[in-house]
């Protein structure tokens, strides 16, 4: 059963911008956890990369919000790519699954998270 749903969309050229001004300060501050990934795109995709990851964190909390969590973006880490992402929050119970999926473009990046209860789970 979904009990809640977050969707975010973030502007790849904003973060180009942001990432332009504030260099691995700004990575820090957002993807504290693992941004090494991105770093190993080329050029076009890193920011793509970075505002999909930041735009899965942001989706995190308005799908949380909506089963009662409070939690802020410092208390998602998001790690690794491809297949073997990984998305985890800080004192989530255990009755909780997290399903989610994330995309980018030139752009735009978007991510959708559901909260769903794992005894729903076939």
């Amino acid at each position: 059963m979904v009990l809640g749903v977050g969707i975010d969309i973030v502007s790849v050229k904003r973060v180009e911008e942001l990432l332009n001004r504030f260099g691995e300060r700004f990575l820090k501050k957002i993807l504290p956890e693992g941004y090494d990934y991105c770093l190993e795109k080329r050029k076009g995709e890193l920011c793509g990369c970075i505002a999909a990851r930041f735009a899965l964190k942001e989706a995190t909390v308005k799908a949380l919000s909506q089963v009662g969590y409070r939690v802020s973006i410092k208390d998602i880490s998001v790690k690794g790519g491809g297949r073997e992402l990984s998305l985890t929050v800080k004192g989530l119970s255990p009755k909780l699954k997290l399903l989610y999926s994330i995309s980018h473009e030139r752009e735009f990046a978007v991510a959708v998270v559901n909260v769903i209860e794992t005894q729903s789970l076939p």
